[in-house]
């Protein structure tokens, strides 16, 4: 029984591109919400780091460090908890 793996079934197509589909806009949805958690993770992790490091793993630890610090915008999370506030 020979089967021609160039033309997809008809009823599984369907079913195979929206669940195609569902798995791009989830991945989507996490890699965005990873972007915009990675600098908090970064700053809860780095300074338990600097504790129990030396040399040059220290540094880089403090890189990372002031490098998340530089990418969080505390424009935008003020004016949050202003809102909240008031």
């Amino acid at each position: 029984m020979s089967q021609n793996l160039l033309i997809p079934n008809s009823g599984t197509d369907r079913a195979s591109m929206r669940s195609r589909c569902l798995r791009q806009y989830v991945h989507v949805g996490f890699r965005f919400a990873r972007y915009q958690c990675a600098p908090w993770l970064v700053l809860a992790i780095a300074p338990l780091k600097l504790l129990f490091t030396s040399g040059v793993e220290r540094i880089h630890a403090q890189v990372r460090y002031f490098s998340a610090i530089s990418r969080i915008d505390f424009v935008g999370v003020y004016g949050l908890l202003n809102d909240l506030l008031w």
